[in-house]
């Protein structure tokens, strides 16, 4: 996806920082790794500790369920999908636009003391809850 950075003019250089900070975002958080295809966003992703488990909370408000992937690859756990456009883009003028939409990923470094056969997901209501419950102390 290519954006024309000064297409306006030097003069906008709030509109040149925000977009460099939302490019160093997405290369910082998204987890790249060599070869892969670069996302269009990343979701925001809230990590919480229990005693048992950990919960990961994606932000995902208008993404599909069918549309949502989630996975382990060795230590790291990926959520990708796709959102569509909400904005109706036909005969209108779009005045602000602010909500991502296409394909994102999220990479997320596990502990060491999750077992990775037992994660289990569900989404509801604009939120993917990823459960991942931690192996027991004891042998």
């Amino acid at each position: 996806m290519r954006h024309a950075i000064l297409a306006q003019g030097p003069q906008d250089l709030g509109h040149l920082a925000r977009h460099v900070s939302d490019l160093m975002h997405k290369v910082i958080h998204a987890g790249f790794s060599p070869g892969s295809k670069h996302p269009d966003w990343v979701p925001a992703v809230d990590i919480c500790e229990m005693a048992d488990r950990y919960e990961v909370i994606v932000e995902l408000a208008g993404v599909r369920r069918d549309e949502i992937e989630v996975f382990t690859e060795g230590n790291h756990l990926t959520v990708t999908g796709w959102r569509e456009d909400p904005s109706p883009r036909d005969k209108v003028r779009l005045h602000q636009i602010e909500i991502e939409q296409g394909q994102f990923r999220r990479r997320i470094l596990l502990p060491a003391n999750v077992d990775p056969e037992t994660i289990s997901a569900r989404h509801r209501d604009g939120l993917l809850r990823i459960q991942i419950p931690k192996r027991s102390a004891t042998p």
